[in-house]
Order: structure tokens, then sequence, then C-alpha cells
């Protein structure tokens, strides 16, 4: 794993030399751009997000992706919800019942889904945010625990987390059966998704199966903020942050960065960008522990021990990659869900999962996330179907959607 790690690496810093030489590439366009961060860059990016909402131009000021990323929780007030509900559902295939959050209209209405992040809780800041902005938008709002989670799984009882269509499918029955709530039955005009990170990979694979009829439920509006790019290289490259950096910081460096709120733009960024990835890698792999010890306690299939490295050894060591390569494939290839796993990969790949979903479907990105590889980005964006895809010039991952801009594309959802 460790060779695949560098081999990747190496051959990124092959692609951007060349990809230097070239030029980076714009917008939905074949034709070079300026090179990145440049004036023009910026401005062709603000002339797409002026296009999309005239009135609403983006501003967010950070430049640091990774502190962008790191208080991408914490740059806005959560608000306070009046009139959520917790609902029990019962699922078709799901072994106990789901506890879902709510918030609904008193009359018909659209119902928008949030696909939430590899381990977010239902309860956490960003559910709150769009629960309130799309309730204040006249949607019916649902969501529940990150599908990856083990609260999630319990209920479920899907098999291991990371396989995306499996999961879609999962994630279609819950809808199903939300709809079909006594509460909610005949109140429903149309249904939105709307997904951050992983649970944007989610939102698409379910978008795609829609598509070709392996789901019944059809999605009119998609929304994707911050997907990655690519699974595996987001895999490789979070590895990467826990194994490079991690090593040089105690918990008490760490411990720091927890719940630290920006700091205003004239002052500086008070963290090492090696703190910073320290962080972000260490977070990644902590919440990863959940689905290794359910895939291990439920199903049987256990993270294999690293040989050791002389030093100790540490069970993080590659854990992304591992986990998928070695777990998650495996169970499903047993399962005949996948037979290869190039296709698992595949599963959470945006430039295959974009041209095989609707022009109902739309994906913001942005330039500096750190979770994904630029040069992969610029492939995407080249090869995008046209109108489906913005790229912000910066806002990290996720750290962007306290903006004013985010809050009017998430309004804007069902907007004829």
């Amino acid at each position: 794993m460790k060779r695949l790690g560098v081999a990747l690496f190496l051959c990124s810093i092959f692609m951007l030399a060349a990809a230097e030489e070239a030029g980076p590439v714009a917008l939905n366009s074949t034709a070079p751009a300026p090179a990145p961060g440049s004036a023009a860059v910026v401005q062709a990016a603000n002339a797409v997000l002026d296009a999309a909402i005239p009135t609403v131009p983006y501003t967010f000021s950070c430049n640091n992706g990774l502190y962008a990323t790191l208080t991408a929780m914490t740059s806005f007030k959560t608000p306070d919800l009046k009139g959520e509900q917790k609902l029990k559902l019962k699922v078709y295939g799901f072994k106990k019942d789901l506890e879902v959050r709510a918030m609904l209209q008193d009359h018909p209405a659209p119902l928008v889904v949030i696909f939430l992040g590899l381990a977010s809780k239902s309860k956490d800041p960003l559910a709150r945010l769009w629960e309130a902005q799309l309730y204040e938008a006249g949607c019916h709002v649902m969501t529940f625990d990150s599908i990856f989670r083990s609260s999630f799984n319990k209920s479920s009882n899907h098999g291991v987390a990371g396989n995306l269509e499996m999961e879609a499918i999962s994630a279609a029955n819950v809808i199903n059966s939300f709809e079909q709530h006594s509460l909610l039955e005949g109140k429903v005009t149309k249904l939105g998704l709307l997904g951050a990170s992983y649970g944007g990979i989610l939102a698409l694979n379910f978008a795609r199966l829609a598509k070709t009829n392996k789901i019944t439920l059809k999605p009119d509006r998609v929304l994707v903020f911050s997907p990655p790019v690519s699974m595996h290289v987001s895999a490789t490259l979070l590895d990467k942050m826990y194994d490079e950096d991690r090593s040089k910081f105690g918990l008490l460096d760490l411990w720091k960065m927890k719940g630290h709120e920006p700091v205003s733009p004239e002052k500086a960024i008070p963290f090492t960008d090696s703190l910073m990835r320290a962080g972000i890698g260490y977070v990644f792999h902590d919440d990863l522990t959940d689905a290794i010890n359910t895939s291990k306690n439920v199903y049987k299939y256990e993270l294999p021990d690293l040989p050791s490295d002389g030093n100790g050894g540490d069970k993080h060591r590659y854990a992304f990659s591992r986990f998928i390569e070695q777990v998650v494939f495996p169970y499903w290839e047993d399962k005949k869900r996948v037979s290869s796993l190039e296709d698992l990969w595949s599963f959470g790949d945006l430039g295959k999962l974009l041209p095989q979903t609707g022009d109902n479907v739309h994906v913001v990105l942005t330039a500096d996330d750190p979770l994904n590889d630029p040069i992969l980005l610029k492939y995407v964006q080249r090869d995008a179907p046209p109108g489906r895809l913005t790229v912000l010039p910066r806002g990290g991952h996720l750290g962007y959607l306290g903006t004013e801009w985010a809050k009017q594309r998430v309004l804007a959802l069902f907007k004829e």
C-alpha cells in the first residue's frame, strides 16, 4: 500500500509538471487557462457564479484551503431548530427502526433529503444549518446519521461500509419509508438530494442508479458540495497526511485546534500547514475506526495487522486505502456485488459519475480542497458536462458552506 501511495504521489508530480508546461484547464473547456490563483482565474470563476446567482457574489476570503477545511463547521452560527422532529422509520430490509430528523411543512411541498459527510451525525452543525435553510425555503427536510457510521449500520445491517452503490440503495429505501410516513403521505410534490463530501458522492450514485431505473425514486434536483474528485486519491492523501504529519505533533497540539473559530482575514493563521494536515488526517482516521470496528464485530471482516515498521507499528498507517482494499472489497466481492477493486473505486470517481447522471445534477468544488489532487480536478473540469460543475477559487473542503453564496444555492434548489 505504501508503494501505491508513493506511486500515486509521483504520478501526480509528473502530471503537474506536464500540466504546468501545457497550462491549466479552464472551467468546462479544453482551452488553456491562466495560472491557478491569478486574477484572471478568479474573475472567470466569479463570472460563472454571477451567472448562476447574479445578486450574490462569492466573497469567501480565506486563501488557505487547509485552514478553511479545519474551520468549516465553526465558520457559521449553528441555528436553533424549532419544530424539528425525531421519527422512527420501519425501513424495508432493515434490522431495526432508523431514527431520522425532520422538519415538515403543513402543506404539500418538495422534500429535500440531506446526505452528510463520512462520519457526520444528524445533529451536527451542517445538518442543522441546511435544515433551517431548506425549511425557510418552504421544503420538507429529512436527514439521518451518515450511512458510513455504525449508528446507521446497526439499523440497516446492510453490510460493510464503503460500497457507495449499495449505500445508495439503502438510502432509497429510507426515503421510500419516509415518504410513506403518516405525517408526510401525499404531501411530497418532488424530491431533492443535497449532499456534502462523502454524502455528495452518495447522492451522485443515487442519481446514477435512478437514471438507469435501478432505483425507482427519481430525484428532481441534486446539489452536491465538495464530493471527492476521486475517493481512491482522497484516501491516499488522507493516509499521507496521517503518516507524514501526525507523528510530528502530540495530542495537545491537535487539541488546540478542536473547535477553533476562524480568525479575521487580516490576522495570521495560528497553525502551520503541517499541523493542520496532521489534524485533518487524525480526525478522518479516528472516524474510520468506527467502521473498522463494525466490520470486525458485526460482519467478521477484520483489517489485517500491518507488518512491523520497526517503530512499534501503527494501525492507522495507510488505513483508508487498506480498509477499502482489504476489508470493503473482499466483503462485497464475496456478496457478488462487485467484481473488481476498480469497480468499487469507480463508485467514488467524480469524472465517471457526472456523465452518468442527468442535467438535474450540479456539483460545487473548490480549487484548494486539500482532499483532492489538483491535476485530477483539472481533468474533471475539462470533461464535465456543460453547466454541471462549478469550481470556486477557494474555500477548502466544505469551508465555504456558511457563505451567503452557498446559502442562496441551497435556497434555490427547487427554483425554476
